[in-house]
């Protein structure tokens, strides 16, 4: 049996219209704009679900926590606190076909966006908490606006090569210290691979990078993560079957399908495994945010973006197997993303890695048993 997941209501648009600015994208070569977004209406095509995560069940127990030890703000496992407390990084990724051959590092993630730049083409975000973790990851490619807010979300340090004009424009304008293509010491070239897919960086090279622009890199004292997790994988007791989850993405079309053995999701795109080119291994992810947004080309943007990223909207929560309708909501560009339930709770997601599509309101999701 399939279901079709689809957008957003005309009432909710209007409701989170009073509340957004506008995010955004670029191109290969574009620039940006920051440009409103007309309300489309749409119909929305899911269940609605009248118990809430506190019914759960949980299935299995808690990994105690050793001494010296915390659990990850972007993963809720256990993690050492002196890496744990630091500030993640945040790697643009390449996505297009023709490019994922040499696509590293992305199995290392703890949380992997995607969305649409340019050209319905998508670019990926890698976030990393331990970068001793990154043996090679890329190939890296520009920034975009919309995934500096991804990135904000996590008080993450962002690593692009190269830029948008409106992706520049907004770090200037926020003042943002990025680890840019101008921080040679960050990125090393593969010449097996046709420029501008050769561009790659290691966690030893971003680490060289963060202390030469010398950026912060300890969060903040009182940090809260934009994640809560539940203390051990819980079962949801309602929700719709979602063993495999289709996104219509233009070009890289990904497929996740549920493992009912490992408990996680595989990866597909393009038509077959999405795998990491370090050690051949296929993403698996515990979690999967399908984030409703509005999208608007920026007019003489060359197919730009701006994707609205603040106020709420809808958004579906999956996990072993099925999905539970929820909200996201973001006050303002200097808040994080977060994601509640149908009775106003934070959603409390299982332990693991996150993947997160960032769709237009009007994108059909399928979910088959």
């Amino acid at each position: 049996m399939m279901k079709n997941y689809k957008g957003i209501s005309r009432a909710l648009v209007i409701t989170m219209m009073a509340a957004m600015t506008v995010t955004g994208c670029s191109t290969n070569k574009a620039a940006e704009s920051d440009t409103a977004a007309p309300v489309q209406e749409t119909e929305v095509q899911t269940e609605s679900v009248a118990a809430t995560q506190d019914t759960q069940a949980q299935t299995d127990a808690a990994p105690e926590l050793a001494e010296g030890q915390m659990y990850s703000f972007l993963t809720g496992e256990p993690i050492d606190s002196a890496v744990g407390m630091q500030r993640p990084v945040a790697v643009m990724i390449n996505n297009i076909e023709e490019a994922t051959p040499q696509q590293c590092g992305t199995s290392q993630a703890d949380v992997l966006y995607e969305a649409v730049v340019e050209g319905n083409i998508t670019r990926m975000l890698a976030i990393f908490q331990d970068t001793s973790k990154i043996e090679k990851v890329g190939s890296v490619r520009s920034a975009r606006h919309n995934y500096i807010d991804f990135a904000n979300n996590f008080d993450a340090i962002y690593c692009h090569y190269g830029q948008s004009i409106y992706a520049t424009d907004r770090i200037a304008q926020d003042g943002i210290t990025t680890i840019s293509e101008n921080v040679g010491s960050a990125w090393f070239q593969d010449n097996n691979y046709p420029a501008p897919h050769h561009i790659f960086a290691s966690g030893e090279t971003l680490e060289n990078a963060i202390a030469q622009m010398g950026i912060e890199r300890s969060l903040p004292e009182g940090y809260e993560g934009c994640f809560a997790f539940n203390t051990s994988d819980t079962d949801p007791e309602y929700g719709t079957i979602a063993n495999t989850v289709a996104i219509p993405f233009t070009y890289s079309q990904p497929t996740l399908e549920y493992d009912s053995t490992t408990k996680l999701y595989n990866k597909n795109q393009y038509g077959a495994p999405h795998t990491d080119a370090n050690n051949g291994q296929q993403l698996t992810f515990k979690n999967i945010i399908i984030q409703y947004a509005h999208y608007e080309e920026i007019v003489g943007g060359s197919g730009c973006q701006d994707i609205m990223l603040n106020g709420e909207g809808k958004a579906l929560y999956i996990t072993d197997g099925k999905a539970i309708n929820v909200t996201w909501k973001r006050a303002d560009k200097t808040q994080q993303t977060k994601y509640y339930t149908e009775d106003g709770e934070q959603v409390k997601m299982n332990p693991g890695k996150t993947y997160i599509a960032v769709v237009p309101e009007d994108f059909d999701i399928t979910l088959s048993e």
